[in-house]
């Protein structure tokens, strides 16, 4: 994945996707898409073709506030519960549609009621709970699985960063990311769950995170060493081949 970031070969797309259109079929990743709220029409069709095959196999998408408002989106919950697919829709709600507060662009205060008028069940859970939405996520796959048709997870959540490199976040209220960061880190909680619950220890924890911090280190310096696709590659990939 860091090799297609950086348009390497190697990459989940040999470099020709890059950030924005990262994708692994065989992972059942069928990709990011530059196009808002266009992951919800096709995560529709996996979910029909999950149907048919009948191996308890379920379609997830991710999508913004902001980009459920796209027509795109909503149409898709309406196919998804006529037609009773293994889907889930999972909305980060973080409260801002890029620099937009999320009551000043949406009427309802919560997109649960979005769903039901679908006839969709919905449930809202705190994003930064790892627990909460691990839960949450099992019972509307387990019961898409059993051919309960489509359901709504709404995350709420809280995003540390701008929508972009170099956002002032000027709309956000003062101290609103001190507070955020001290009080609704979802790796804080994590950790202070897992450590007061003796699932884990402090020092075994660090370990763990210093691991993983030598892992992206070393995918990032592979990414930058490989090599980038060469002209030959050009017209690779563009069309299907049976």
């Amino acid at each position: 994945m860091m090799k297609e970031i950086y348009g390497k070969k190697g990459g989940s797309c040999n470099g020709k996707g890059g950030s924005m259109h990262i994708a692994d079929l065989s992972k059942g990743m069928m990709g990011a898409n530059g196009i808002l709220g266009a992951g919800a029409p096709l995560i529709c069709g996996a979910a029909l073709a999950a149907k048919f095959r009948g191996k308890g196999e379920v379609g997830i998408t991710f999508t913004g506030d902001g980009t459920s408002n796209q027509g795109t989106f909503l149409e898709s919950m309406n196919l998804a519960a006529v037609w009773n697919l293994p889907v889930i829709f999972v909305i980060e709600n973080n409260g801002y549609a890029e620099s937009t507060a999320r009551d000043y662009g949406t009427a309802v205060d919560s997109y649960v009621d979005r769903a039901a008028g679908f006839g969709i069940p919905g449930v809202t859970v705190d994003g930064t709970d790892f627990f909460a939405v691990d839960e949450a996520a099992g019972e509307v796959i387990r019961r898409a699985r059993e051919g309960g048709g489509p359901a709504l997870l709404e995350c709420k959540m809280i995003s540390f960063y701008g929508h972009f490199e170099g956002d002032a976040q000027t709309y956000r209220a003062p101290g609103e990311l001190d507070d955020i960061r001290s009080n609704k880190d979802c790796l804080k909680k994590f950790a202070h769950a897992v450590t007061s619950a003796d699932v884990i220890q402090p020092a075994e924890l660090a370990a763990i995170d210093k691991e993983v911090a030598a892992l992206i280190d070393r995918a990032v310096q592979e990414a930058k060493d490989a090599p980038l696709p060469t002209a030959a590659d050009l017209l690779t990939d563009v069309y299907v081949k049976y």
